[in-house]
């Protein structure tokens, strides 16, 4: 008998989160947007849904973790509830991922890392070891954080940036270095 799950997101990354789910012998019995409005929905679910802040409503919900069958992810790594790991993504050694996380398509986190709840890894960026990444953070595709950063919480890194200071003020950070172009604003 194969396990029960609905999938809340029906754009790109739902239809990724259901091919893998489907890989990890699930039974998709729903791929929409509008499945936990209506009363009485209480099976396991996965929120496939990119926006940090959205996924992060579902808290109460009963959220399913995935992780893609072609992703390398360490035996000593913790990662919390409704996570989704994808495809050639890597997560070394002692890393530590909250709930609710997106590690993206061929993102890399690397030994030590701790990813607070809520984040979204974009594909192929990279975080190097001991990076600690706060609540809600997005890193763009193909960012790069040096080792032994940390990220304040609701940070937005842009795709390609390169971090090698800690970011302790919100806002958007873009570049090589990466800089500030709106402090205080979470730039969704």
């Amino acid at each position: 008998m194969s396990k029960l799950i609905t999938v809340h997101g029906s754009g790109g990354h739902g239809r990724v989160v259901t091919n893998t789910a489907l890989l990890l012998g699930y039974q998709v019995i729903a791929t929409d947007d509008k499945w936990h409005k209506r009363p009485g929905t209480n099976q396991p679910c996965h929120m496939a849904v990119g926006d940090n802040a959205v996924r992060k409503q579902f808290l109460n919900h009963s959220m399913v973790t995935l992780i893609h069958p072609a992703a390398c992810v360490d035996a000593s790594v913790r990662i919390g509830d409704g996570c989704f790991v994808g495809p050639l993504a890597v997560v070394n050694v002692a890393a530590k991922v909250g709930q609710g996380c997106i590690l993206n398509t061929g993102c890399i986190i690397e030994h030590d890392c701790e990813i607070g709840d809520w984040c979204h890894v974009s594909p192929g960026a990279v975080l190097c070891g001991t990076v600690r990444l706060g609540e809600g953070c997005w890193v763009g595709a193909n960012a790069v954080i040096r080792q032994g950063i940390t990220i304040a919480p609701w940070v937005t890194i842009g795709a390609g940036a390169v971090v090698v200071k800690d970011v302790t003020d919100s806002g958007v950070y873009v570049g090589n270095p990466s800089h500030p172009i709106n402090r205080g604003s979470r730039g969704d």
